[in-house]
C-alpha cells in the first residue's frame, strides 16, 4: 500500500475539491456548527490533515483554528469525534438526547 503524500493535494486539485471554496463558507464562522466539523475529525479527535481533508491551505488552517475554537468553547468532545446532538424543548433543565 502506497504512503499518502505529507503535504496534500497541489493547487488546482485542492481548490476544486475544497468544500468551504466552493460554498463559499468561512470555517471559522461556522465554529458553532458541531455537525461540519465531524467529517474533519478523527474518532480520537484529532484534525486530519490536508492530505486527508483535500483543503486548500488557507481553508486547513481556518478549519483547524475553527474546530479548536468549537473544542475550548465545549460545542464539541475534545478527545472523540462529535455526535450529531438533539436538544428538546426542555433546554433549561438540562435534558438532552444524545
Amino acid at each position: 500500500m502506497r504512503k499518502p503524500p505529507a503535504l496534500g493535494p497541489d493547487g488546482p486539485e485542492s481548490r476544486f475539491s475544497d468544500v468551504f471554496r466552493q460554498k463559499n463558507i468561512d470555517p471559522l464562522h461556522e465554529a458553532m456548527n458541531a455537525t461540519l466539523f465531524t467529517s474533519f475529525v478523527s474518532d480520537m479527535g484529532k484534525i486530519y490533515g490536508r492530505w486527508y481533508t483535500k483543503l486548500t491551505w488557507r481553508s486547513q488552517r481556518k478549519m483547524s483554528k475553527a474546530v479548536k475554537r468549537a473544542k475550548m468553547m465545549g460545542v464539541i468532545p475534545t478527545l472523540s469525534r462529535p455526535k450529531s446532538y438533539k436538544f428538546t424543548s426542555q433546554r433549561s433543565t438540562g435534558n438532552y438526547r444524545v
